[in-house]
């Protein structure tokens, strides 16, 4: 069925929700957090829950994503999509517990769900379609 992944696909479609998601905190994802990098807007601050979600949405064709970064010098085309890029950034001495607490729900957190569960619906379809 087209609208839920069968047997074995919700390990799948689990890991690429998180994957998608994955900087939806301040810009960093656990292994951006430990490297103290993190993404941002061109102006700076923080990437939002919708950027990071458009940045990573193009994992489904990633040996376009492996051209680009060699050719670009290093910006993903999520990144293209999304107008971020990576950056360096001082120590965060917060726990990821703490930032947690801190975070607010806006209206990019409602976005964000939305366009997960619809991509989901896609690649689902996608899929299925391919017969795989």
């Amino acid at each position: 069925m087209v609208l839920f992944p069968a047997g074995g696909n919700w390990g799948f479609h689990g890991l690429l929700v998180l994957y998608l998601n994955k900087d939806f905190l301040n810009g960093q994802s656990p292994l951006k957090r430990l490297l103290d990098t993190q993404v941002q807007e061109t102006s700076g601050a923080p990437a939002n829950e919708w950027q990071s979600f458009l940045r990573n949405i193009s994992v489904i064709i990633w040996p376009v994503e492996v051209l680009v970064v060699t050719v670009s010098g290093g910006r993903r085309l999520g990144d293209y999509l999304a107008r971020t890029h990576v950056a360096d950034v001082a120590k965060n001495t917060n726990s990821w517990r703490h930032d947690l607490a801190a975070h607010r729900v806006t209206r990019y957190t409602f976005y964000t769900l939305l366009a997960t569960a619809f991509y989901l619906l896609l690649v689902n379809a996608l899929f299925h379609w391919l017969g795989l």
